[in-house]
């Protein structure tokens, strides 16, 4: 199969969706890489500046950001690693890769990053095992469930 029949066989809102994903969490990925050089560069000038309990207290500090932003790093990555896997071809029910619309907005069924906008609109990206989501899991366009009490119904699904 040729590259031009490939991309026939995706979604091109999905494609942007998924291209503006990578690009969101790549940049988060830079900034947390350079928080953490950022941060043992402080390490090192305070090294060489001060002893005693005021160096300790700024070193435990620093090892509690360093492993925050080790945790968000690994977090990031593992977002992208799980953004890079989701199918971008159409689908017409609610599964993983799927885009739908609900009354709270837009949802791409991809990774639990959050808010992200494209082409003027918002989605959210959320995990499979978004509360909502698994209240949809396997529905149509134009079927609803209820969600915490409400019925929500699918007004667009791709």
């Amino acid at each position: 199969m040729n590259f031009a029949g490939m991309i026939e066989h995706e979604h091109p809102m999905k494609t942007k969706l998924l291209l503006a994903g990578q690009e969101a969490l790549k940049a988060q990925i830079l900034d947390i890489k350079q928080q953490l050089t950022d941060l043992q560069e402080s390490s090192e000038i305070e090294e060489k500046s001060s002893a005693g309990d005021k160096y300790e207290t700024h070193q435990e500090m620093l090892n509690q950001s360093r492993e925050i932003l080790q945790k968000r790093l690994s977090t990031s990555k593992l977002m992208l690693a799980q953004l890079n896997a989701v199918s971008v071809k159409p689908t017409d029910r609610i599964q993983e890769g799927a885009v739908f619309e609900v009354m709270m907005g837009n949802i791409w069924v991809s990774t639990p990053y959050g808010k992200l906008a494209v082409d003027g609109k918002d989605y959210q990206l959320v995990s499979q095992d978004s509360p909502l989501v698994q209240a949809l899991w396997g529905k149509k366009k134009g079927e609803s469930s209820e969600f915490r009490g409400k019925p929500i119904v699918i007004k667009d699904l791709y």
